[in-house]
């Protein structure tokens, strides 16, 4: 918003920027609404966080104690680098674009204190996303672990051997169904729903910004501005993408109950625990949510472009709107267009 007001003459912002005043305005309360969203979930929701951390790492020792072998985590090594580099240099980028950009103003450094800001909270965004995702990874990891281990698995030839893996595959499946997914919507749910509306402004924003750029417009300018654009973008499409796979593993996983249930193992006590646990299964909530306002999983990718076109559509409107309130009325014309009579 400090950028948007002095930008421009006061004057000429009032009467042909009145919509970028607007957007500006609009776009910095989301991001500000975002940065108190951020700042009250990793400080006073951060034992969900500690807690989900717990889990996984329990969750781990029993599968290791019951292998003998550790699970690879090499896909969440390398995609934590990843987010870690594109975040780092994405900043680095923006930061040294503004900075060539604003250092001969004589408002430069109120402006580069409100830029740091900026990057600060969508490195913070970045980060955290990334630590979600991260968390999706471990989750699926493990329970791709749990399934090949009941598949491989002679369990009908060893009726202790059963028993124990049967008291694995429950205790791990409801940590996975229950406790990892709620704590995950506790602490990152808040968290993305309001950066989906971030997002969905953001780039509807910046999309009819672009369309109105001249053949003289930086190079440059334009090239930060797609690189923000796709740079969230990315962020929620990963989310939501690893999201889906974990609900599909953990509906995976819950199919796996047929192989303990053995004809050979009828009218056992076994055999009614696994008759009670796909009866409690039935009614059990399985998938990662934003809050409760939505789940997070592919279908959330068509709410965010929808929801992209229709801010795309309010924003034209504005815009036409304020052209025809800025076009100059003829001299010997009345407001509707009709002529006076002599």
């Amino acid at each position: 918003m400090y950028d948007c007001i002095y930008s421009y003459e006061l004057s000429i912002a009032i009467r042909v920027k009145i919509l970028w005043v607007s957007v500006s305005i609009v776009y910095e309360l989301i991001l500000s609404g975002m940065f108190l969203v951020l700042t009250w979930q990793t400080h006073w929701k951060r034992k969900s966080l500690a807690a989900l951390l717990n889990m996984l790492v329990g969750n781990e020792q029993e599968l290791y104690t019951f292998t003998g072998r550790p699970t690879s985590y090499r896909n969440v090594k390398f995609f934590a680098t990843l987010v870690l580099m594109n975040g780092i240099l994405a900043n680095i980028i923006a930061h040294l674009y503004y900075i060539v950009k604003y250092h001969k103003k004589n408002h430069f450094w109120p402006l580069h204190v409100v830029n740091c800001c900026f990057l600060y909270i969508d490195l913070a965004m970045e980060s955290l996303l990334g630590l979600c995702s991260c968390l999706l990874l471990i989750q699926q990891n493990q329970l791709n672990r749990l399934i090949k281990l009941t598949l491989q698995s002679d369990i009908s030839s060893d009726e202790r051997y059963y028993k124990k893996l049967w008291h694995l595959y429950c205790r791990l499946y409801d940590l996975f169904v229950h406790d990892v997914n709620e704590n995950l919507t506790v602490y990152f749910g808040p968290i993305i729903a309001p950066f989906c509306a971030y997002v969905c402004f953001e780039v509807a924003a910046i999309v009819l910004d672009v369309s109105g750029y001249e053949q003289s417009t930086n190079l440059m300018q334009v090239s930060v501005n797609l690189m923000w654009l796709l740079g969230d973008l990315k962020k929620l499409i990963v989310l939501f993408v690893l999201s889906e796979r974990s609900n599909k593993m953990v509906e995976e996983t819950a199919r796996c109950t047929r192989y303990f249930d053995d004809y050979r193992l009828q009218n056992t006590r076994a055999a009614k625990q696994v008759q009670k646990f796909l009866l409690k299964n039935l009614h059990q909530k399985k998938k990662f949510s934003a809050c409760g306002f939505f789940d997070i999983d592919n279908t959330v990718i068509y709410m965010v472009f929808s929801s992209i076109v229709t801010y795309l559509v309010i924003l034209i409107q504005f815009k036409q709107l304020e052209n025809d309130l800025t076009q100059p009325v003829p001299y010997n014309g009345t407001a509707n267009g009709t002529t006076e009579a002599p």
